[in-house]
């Protein structure tokens, strides 16, 4: 719940562009409460098969709405937020794309989600080229990364390029005029060297990317720079004070559910979900099944992998059975362990898969009868959703115990989901208290900015497994196995 500011406090906003929304969030910057929330959307474009883009503009347009829509939570009770506010921070989506010419953006950016690129880039990549491109950045690389993005749509166009952004790092440059990005960012374009820290001129001349387009890479919670005039007018705040660099959503979300603390897994569900850890030191995965993510802080990884289409799958299954919002849950809960036989594989969007990462993979029901209904099909996709996470964190403990997992996004306010994927999990899980971990990180990194320490995180006491998933897993595995083999 929001709170009330103390009398003269000041508070940082922390901002995070996501994959459909900018979330804001508002925090006292000596209390360490969030005071309140504000949201804003904005479309993607996507007339062609496999094409997701977004207009840049866009991003700015939505900050200065999601502020406005701020105001209805904080005006009434502290009528000068807007003059009060002292740092700035910011987390955003990735990896996407944005080429800006000598005035802006040059067109649309490509997003993440986009998977045009995916074909080419496998084919270009055998085997050795990828374990080595891995080792040395730490991504599995497919063609969502901002350099196979860039040799596939932009290089023909290289000349009118005056550099290379990625989302979040546009955003910070609309604040700030400063073109800079952090090393979480920095490895959603796909040519960071983690070793040396930096951009590598040999993947950027694989790509065909010019090194010199690229921009220098700081800390993720240091000051990229100070608030322009333009844009304090744009958002109504103090003109000249501080703006953070930023870091990549996932490890923002990290950092505000867990802190930097190893054996702590993060599930943050959005519209894909990210499974995500904290190591202290680069731990490659010898089969290549997780991105090796530099984390919000420098000599800190974060091991993670990301399923694509579970909040969008969600979106999709509930609209197909002209379900309202949260129904898809209630209906699943009708159904008993297992879905009466049936499994749903959530593979829906290609590319990366959790531990999986075959962009060939569709998502498939099998098992269906007559006798099934509406609820077992609820069932059978929340599910899948549930096993494919496990099979992430066991990747995951293969080599790092997992001593506690903590969850945010929709289906924490869904008590039989949330039991569903303690059962599945066959672990206690917590949830996040608050709204937008990634905008909370944001913040939390603005705090540092001038100072402040971040708060303690709160969660909720655990919820317990009580239902033994063990042999619907192993068969759920079973079934998916010869079509997730790579």
């Amino acid at each position: 719940m929001p709170v009330e500011l103390t009398v003269r406090e000041p508070l940082v906003l922390g901002l995070d562009l996501g994959t459909s929304a900018v979330k804001v969030v508002a925090v006292g910057a000596e209390s360490g409460a969030v005071a309140g929330v504000g949201t804003a959307a904005y479309p993607t474009y996507n007339p062609l098969p496999e094409q997701a883009e977004q207009d840049p503009a866009d991003w700015m347009r939505a900050t200065q709405e999601a502020l406005r829509d701020l105001d209805r939570v904080l005006t009434p009770a502290t009528p000068d937020w807007r003059g009060r506010t002292a740092a700035i921070g910011v987390a955003g989506q990735l990896p996407t794309l944005v080429c800006l010419g000598t005035r802006g953006a040059l067109g649309r950016a490509i997003t993440w989600k986009d998977a045009r690129a995916d074909g080419a880039t496998a084919a270009s990549l055998d085997a050795a080229q990828r374990r080595a491109i891995y080792r040395q950045t730490g991504m599995p690389l497919d063609g969502r990364y901002l350099g196979p993005m860039f040799r596939h749509h932009w290089l023909a166009r290289r000349d009118q390029i005056v550099a290379i952004l990625s989302a979040k790092d546009y955003l910070v440059l609309e604040l700030t005029g400063e073109r800079v990005t952090d090393p979480s960012t920095a490895a959603g374009y796909g040519v960071f060297d983690l070793q040396a820290a930096a951009f590598s001129p040999s993947l950027c001349e694989l790509w065909q990317m010019p090194l010199d387009m690229l921009p220098p890479v700081r800390a993720a919670h240091s000051q990229a720079g100070a608030l322009t005039a333009q844009a304090a007018q744009t958002l109504g705040v103090p003109v000249g004070i501080p703006v953070s660099v930023g870091a990549a959503d996932s490890v923002s979300s990290a950092f505000a559910m867990t802190g930097l603390e190893e054996g702590a897994a993060c599930i943050t569900m959005g519209s894909s979900t990210i499974i995500i850890d904290a190591v202290r030191a680069a731990r490659w995965d010898p089969t290549i099944r997780y991105l090796l993510t530099p984390h919000v802080e420098p000599g800190w990884y974060g091991r993670e992998m990301d399923l694509l289409a579970t909040g969008t799958g969600y979106r999709w299954l509930s609209d197909l059975l002209g379900l309202a919002p949260g129904m898809l849950d209630q209906r699943a809960a009708n159904s008993p362990p297992g879905a009466r036989g049936l499994v749903f594989t959530p593979y829906l969007a290609g590319g990366e898969q959790g531990a999986l990462w075959n962009s060939a993979l569709r998502g498939s029901i099998s098992g269906l009868t007559l006798q099934h209904d509406a609820n077992d099909l609820a069932r059978a996709f929340l599910e899948g959703v549930c096993f494919e996470i496990r099979r992430c964190l066991e990747v995951l403990a293969d080599t790092t115990p997992i001593r506690s997992v903590v969850v945010a996004g929709h289906l924490t306010e869904q008590p039989a989901s949330l039991q569903m994927l303690a059962d599945i999990l066959g672990r206690p899980v917590q949830t996040y208290l608050g709204d937008s971990p990634a905008a909370l990180g944001a913040a939390l990194g603005a705090l540092q900015l001038i100072g402040r320490a971040a708060p303690v995180r709160a969660h909720s006491p655990p919820v317990l497994p009580r239902e033994d998933y063990g042999a619907l897993f192993a068969n759920y595995l079973a079934k998916t196995h010869a079509d997730t083999v790579v």
